[in-house]
This record gives C-alpha cells, sequence and structure tokens, in this order.
C-alpha cells in the first residue's frame, strides 16, 4: 500500500511540475524585437485567440505541436504563448524534439514578477 502511494504521488508530482514549473535557461524576451533576426517565432495560442500581432509568425496551438513540430526542422524559435501553462508545455515539448528555443513571450503579461522582481 505504501508502494502504491509513493507511486501515485511521484506520477502527479511529475505532471504538476511539467505544467507549473518554468523552464530554466530560457529568458523572458519581446518577440517583436526579433523578427527580422533568424529566429523563427512559434505562437502556440489557439487559432481563435491569434489576430495577427507577430507577422510571418507561425501558428501552431500547443494541441498540434506534436503533429506539426517538424516545420520547424530543429531551428531557433521563439514561442508566443497566451499562458504560463502553454508555454511551459510547449518549451518542453520543443526542447525534447531537438528544437532551440531562445525566449518566450507570454501575450499580455510583462516579463517581470512585480510582486518578487524576477523573470
Amino acid at each position: 500500500m505504501l508502494l502504491l502511494f509513493f507511486v501515485f504521488t511521484l506520477a502527479v508530482s511529475i505532471y504538476l511540475f511539467k505544467r507549473y514549473v518554468p523552464v530554466l535557461g530560457v529568458p523572458c524576451l519581446k518577440a517583436i524585437e526579433h523578427i527580422k533576426n533568424d529566429i523563427k517565432i512559434v505562437d502556440v495560442r489557439d487559432f481563435n485567440y491569434v489576430q495577427g500581432i507577430f507577422p510571418n509568425s507561425i501558428n501552431i496551438p500547443v494541441a498540434y505541436l506534436q503533429r506539426n513540430y517538424k516545420e520547424l526542422n530543429g531551428e531557433s524559435v521563439i514561442v508566443v504563448a497566451s499562458s504560463h501553462l502553454e508555454k511551459n508545455i510547449s518549451i518542453r515539448f520543443l526542447m525534447r524534439k531537438g528544437i532551440k528555443v531562445v525566449g518566450y513571450e507570454v501575450v499580455g503579461r510583462s516579463c517581470k514578477c512585480p510582486k518578487l522582481n524576477m523573470v
């Protein structure tokens, strides 16, 4: 019984870690400043919420990343998301597939946390 509890607790901890803990080494950037660079912008927001804020960006919602990540061909990308949950899930997935994520932007949020004074 104790082993079953340990396995269940470990599974829940891993699930929560992947969704809510920020990815280390991936800084918050303003994607609009990097449009002219050689870096692609991947917009992982749902099709209904994308309104052409980032020209020449690739819109692949989180639900379709597994099916369409090969469009990126291992290039460097900046992830644009609507929430920190979308950001964490998509960055971890893309990094697992060998795509270099150089930064992220959560639309409507500033890069710094005003209460903790950190990214």
